[in-house]
């Protein structure tokens, strides 16, 4: 379904990066890097979701964000 709306957009909404991209992205990232399961959804097939996954990375803020170090869980 997120790949069908993404055809022929640059963002969910269209061409501008919303707060809808802003919720969407980071769950689809930790989807496939932080629970693996990007060969179980077969990530692969999403052309683009994974164009669009590409250009929210490559974003400034979110290249700050993930440069900030995890806390370490006290278990």
């Amino acid at each position: 379904m997120l790949d069908q709306r993404l055809q022929g957009r640059d963002w969910i909404m269209g061409d501008t990066y919303t707060i809808a991209d802003m919720a969407t992205f980071p769950w689809v990232h930790n989807l496939i890097t932080f629970y693996e399961a990007g060969d179980l959804v077969g990530i692969a097939d999403f052309e683009q979701v994974t164009r669009v996954l590409g250009e929210f990375l490559a974003r400034p803020a979110v290249m700050r964000k993930a440069a900030v170090p995890r806390r370490a869980q006290v278990t």
